[in-house]
């Protein structure tokens, strides 16, 4: 149930550089989401990435941090997002940008991620 599986992962290029071109974005500081929505092909509803910026965060270690935290809060939340997916029959690609200089504790990640998804599902 609360589980971040390899298939739910969005590791194929050309997809994710179509994500970015024609995606539809919204903001909740310090996350940006960019998603689009797919034909449900392969029985996974969200296929997601998390980007830390390299640019806003120069330590490799900061970064890590980061994106664990991302990473727990949304396996965490996701599943009311899989469930209206589910109900509609679609695949959505989503891409979790932090944008943010410094490091923030998982509290506030996890409010903001519970905003953003249910925003994201408001907008579906």
């Amino acid at each position: 149930m609360f589980q971040f599986p390899k298939k739910q992962k969005l590791c194929s290029e050309k997809v994710i550089e179509r994500l970015f071109t024609n995606g539809n974005s919204i903001s909740e500081k310090p996350l940006r989401a960019i998603w689009n929505s797919e034909e449900n092909n392969d029985n996974v509803f969200v296929k997601s990435l998390i980007v830390v910026s390299k640019k806003r965060l120069k330590i490799a270690v900061d970064r890590n941090i980061i994106k664990r935290r991302i990473k727990e809060a949304y396996r965490l939340q996701k599943r009311q997002l899989e469930l209206f997916l589910e109900s509609n029959n679609q695949q959505l690609n989503l891409v979790i940008i932090y944008q943010e200089e410094e490091i923030l504790d998982y509290k506030t990640l996890e409010q903001k991620i519970n905003l953003l998804l249910s925003r994201l599902i408001e907008k579906l």
